[in-house]
């Protein structure tokens, strides 16, 4: 991967779109929508009562400089006491990439590595320096109470080294969905990242990214990952691959369509067969789902056992992460 370090706003930019994912991944089961470059904040999520995530977002290029971390915080609480005025704020939050937000040598233990502290854990000190700004600026309306504090490690050059905490976040929300398939964390982070940042360049703050369209690609990539191996058995290996990929959206569709997944997850416990037997001797009843399909009939039964068996391996896989994320 190139170096994307262009500049301090892009790097900026960067951090701003990944904090994004971060903190909406750890509020999934109540968040409703989140929007990027908001009409008050740099992050705003909307949560299922309506009530509102507001968060600022202060990059530093090099983690060692401290000398405007001060100021950055003090931006970062003008901002989010304007928010405030709104009333429908339930946690106002800083977040930032420096070890050392404060400016403070001797409190630095208390922000190494991926650091979430509300107001009342931070050190006196951190809680001095806030209530100073506050105060100092006549900001009345931003509850402390509300505050938090955060610090995701976000530097360097290597991608690998600037995303591991949010690829480390994504692979907690794949293990307490009891999910465990290779490279999706990754390849969801790309679609992610090239998402929110779109998000961020819309003029209209009106404009958000639902839960739902954040998560959908996240359970395409889970069942897209799981391939159709038995009927390669019985098919020829390369005829499987071309029908895999001539008919991809066709799959996904058919895989992910509510109706019809219920539908044979019923027929399937119904039948009390194992996932290879039911589909041999099912398949033909299911084919009228894909008549949209123009192919010939060897085509269509490859395909449509290609769907079954996804819907059927994936099914808990599916449930789980719906469970998980509040779908």
């Amino acid at each position: 991967m190139g170096d994307r370090n262009a500049s301090p706003s892009a790097f900026g930019w960067d951090f701003q779109a990944n904090a994004a994912i971060l903190l909406m991944i750890e509020n999934i089961k109540q968040a409703e929508k989140i929007r990027v470059e908001g009409a008050d904040e740099d992050i705003e999520i909307t949560l299922h009562n309506k009530e509102k995530i507001y968060a600022q977002v202060k990059a530093v290029e090099r983690p060692e400089n401290y000398t405007h971390v001060v100021d950055k915080l003090a931006a970062a609480l003008e901002t989010l006491n304007l928010a405030a005025k709104n009333g429908n704020g339930k946690l106002f939050t800083y977040i930032t990439n420096s070890p050392n937000p404060f400016n403070n040598q001797k409190i630095m233990n208390y922000f190494t590595g991926n650091t979430h502290l509300d107001f009342d854990e931070l050190p006196s000190q951190a809680q001095k320096r806030v209530l100073d700004l506050l105060k100092e600026k006549n900001y009345d309306d931003l509850d402390v109470n509300k505050m938090d504090i955060r610090v995701i490690p976000f530097y360097g050059r290597d991608l690998k080294n600037r995303y591991k905490e949010i690829l480390s976040s994504i692979d907690n929300l794949l293990a307490e969905s009891s999910i465990d398939v290779v490279g999706v964390n990754r390849e969801i982070l790309r679609i992610w990242q090239r998402d929110f940042f779109q998000n961020a360049t819309i003029p209209d703050t009106e404009i958000s990214i639902t839960k739902e369209k954040m998560m959908w690609p996240l359970i395409v990539l889970v069942v897209d990952r799981v391939a159709a191996n038995d009927y390669k058995k019985d098919f020829d290996d390369d005829e499987v691959d071309e029908i895999e990929n001539n008919y991809k959206m066709v799959i996904n569709q058919q895989t992910l369509l509510y109706e019809f997944v219920t539908k044979v997850i019923c027929d399937f416990i119904q039948a009390k067969l194992s996932v290879k037997k039911f589909i041999n001797a099912n398949w033909e009843n299911y084919v009228e789902t894909i008549s949209m399909v123009k192919a010939d009939d060897h085509t269509r039964e490859i395909l449509i056992k290609i769907i079954l068996h996804r819907i059927l391996t994936q099914r808990n896989n599916i449930s789980n992460l719906k469970k998980e994320i509040g779908l």
